[in-house]
């Protein structure tokens, strides 16, 4: 069993993410990555399960990781992504990046969006876990042991026998909006994964969201 706690790193959880096969499907992130300005900032990076396969397509990362052993796995993959350690709501780069991405439904709070908002001179993708989902049950090898209208903790099974346990913030899709607002950011587009019938089934779902820009500021190509 092992934990995704970011304050509390667990080398197991390295070690997970370190034996996961690369991410085959890049999109919507190869999209957007690449109609922006290089480089793109990539919160919770982890071992680069697709953060390497991304930097293979020609996109120029700077990688944001709370765990040393995440980290230490990305290095060991790869030289052509710029990591970075620290606490996403903690982050101070001093610099501003066209596009910021969070998938993995790590922006599930206000201080790491706000975060996020900080960084980006243009746009912020993120990929949050579906509260519906996970009321409907959610999936094979996914167990909700708690779930109320503002978090879930949950169990994830995958292979080679790791259970991972998590604790996640609830975004319902309806209440998007205004999390986006608060932290300066309007929502552009939501959608849900390709393989899903719609929103309320789709294991997650993405959001691109823009800085509070008028109209005519903001690029086409989204």
């Amino acid at each position: 069993m092992v934990r995704d706690d970011p304050e509390r790193p667990d080398p197991g959880f390295a070690e997970l993410y370190g034996s996961l096969p690369d991410a085959v499907d890049l999109e919507p992130w190869l999209t957007w990555c690449r109609r922006a300005a290089p480089p793109v900032l990539y919160l919770g990076v982890g071992a680069g399960r697709l953060a390497v396969p991304l930097a293979r397509a020609g996109v120029q990362l700077v990688g944001v990781d709370a765990h040393p052993g995440m980290l230490a796995a990305l290095e060991r993959r790869t030289e052509g992504i710029q990591p970075v350690q620290a606490l996403i709501e903690h982050l101070e780069l001093g610099r501003s990046f066209d596009l910021v991405i969070a998938p993995s439904n790590v922006l599930d709070d206000r201080p790491r969006l706000r975060a996020a908002a900080r960084h980006a001179r243009h746009w912020v993708a993120l990929e949050l876990i579906n509260p519906h989902w996970l009321a409907a049950g959610a999936g094979r090898g996914v167990r909700v042991q708690r779930l109320d209208r503002m978090e879930a903790e949950i169990e994830v099974d995958y292979a080679g026998g790791w259970t991972q346990q998590a604790r996640t913030n609830l975004i319902w899709p309806e209440d998007v909006e205004s999390f986006l607002e608060g932290a300066g950011l309007e929502l552009q587009l939501m959608k849900a994964a390709e393989e899903a019938a719609d929103l309320k089934s789709s294991p997650s779902f993405y959001v691109l969201a823009c800085k509070e820009l008028r109209s005519d500021q903001m690029p086409s190509t989204y």
